[in-house]
C-alpha cells in the first residue's frame, strides 16, 4: 500500500494553503522533517514536509515542470503526461500510479500553478481537476487533493521547501491505513528530489515569469 501514499505525497503539486493546523512532528529522516495534523471534518490527516535542498529556484522549477520524468523520482508513478499548458507558469497534468494487488490503481488530474510572490520566494499551488478527463476502466480517480509549496531561497544555492498536502484517495480504503503510511513516502520522494534537481539539464534553466537571477 505504501506505493500509493508515496506517490500522492509529491505528484499532486500545489493548491490552496492549509490554514493553521496543529502540526505534530512524526519523523526526521536525512534532515527531512515530516509532520501530520488532524482535520476537523475528515478522517484523513494533513501532511507537511520541511526540507532544505541544494539548488536554486530556477533549477527546482525546471525539475518540477519536467512532468514526464515523475516516474523516475516520485515513487510508484507509472507515468505522467501534460494534458494542457495554460501558460508558462500554469499547466494541467495526468498521472497514474501502480498499487499492489488487490487494490485498484489510481489516477488523477492536477491543475498546477506557479507564482513568484517576490524575488527569492515562490509558491506552487494545485488542486485536482477530477472531471476534466473521462474515467478509465480499472482505475480509481482521486477525487480531491489540495497541496501547496512554499519555496524560499536562503542563499545563492540553497532552498527551504515547506510542502503541505491534504488528499482523499477515493475508493474503499480505510483512513487509518492512509494515516499509517503517510510518513513513509516523503523521505523517499524528497530525497530523490534532492538528487534529481541537480542533474545538469536543470542547472542553467531560466523562466520569463521569474525575476530570480541565476548566478
Amino acid at each position: 500500500m505504501r506505493k500509493f501514499w508515496l506517490f500522492l505525497l509529491l505528484v499532486m503539486f500545489g493548491a490552496a494553503a492549509i490554514a493553521q493546523p496543529n502540526w505534530r512532528l512524526r519523523k526526521v529522516e536525512n534532515g527531512i522533517q515530516i509532520f501530520t495534523a488532524q482535520t476537523d471534518n475528515s478522517n484523513f490527516k494533513l501532511l507537511k514536509v520541511e526540507v532544505s535542498v541544494s539548488a536554486n529556484i530556477n533549477q527546482l522549477i525546471a525539475f518540477l515542470l519536467d512532468i514526464e520524468k515523475q516516474s523516475e523520482w516520485v515513487y510508484s508513478t507509472k507515468y505522467s503526461n501534460i494534458v494542457k499548458v495554460v501558460a508558462p507558469n500554469e499547466l494541467i497534468f495526468y498521472s497514474e500510479v501502480d498499487l499492489p494487488w488487490p487494490c485498484s490503481d489510481r489516477d488523477y488530474i492536477a491543475h498546477f500553478v506557479i507564482q513568484e510572490v517576490r524575488p527569492g520566494y515562490v509558491t506552487i499551488d494545485s488542486r485536482t481537476d477530477a472531471d476534466r478527463l473521462p474515467l478509465k476502466k480499472g482505475l480509481v480517480r482521486v477525487p480531491k487533493s489540495v497541496a501547496h509549496w512554499d519555496i524560499t531561497s536562503i542563499s545563492e544555492h540553497e532552498l527551504k521547501i515547506v510542502y503541505t498536502l491534504y488528499f482523499d484517495p477515493g475508493g474503499i480504503l480505510p483512513a487509518w491505513l492512509v494515516n499509517l503510511f503517510i510518513t513513509k513516502g516523503p523521505g523517499h520522494t524528497f530525497q530523490h528530489l534532492r538528487t534529481g534537481v541537480n542533474q545538469p539539464k536543470y542547472k542553467d534553466a531560466t523562466f520569463p515569469f521569474l525575476n530570480t537571477i541565476v548566478k
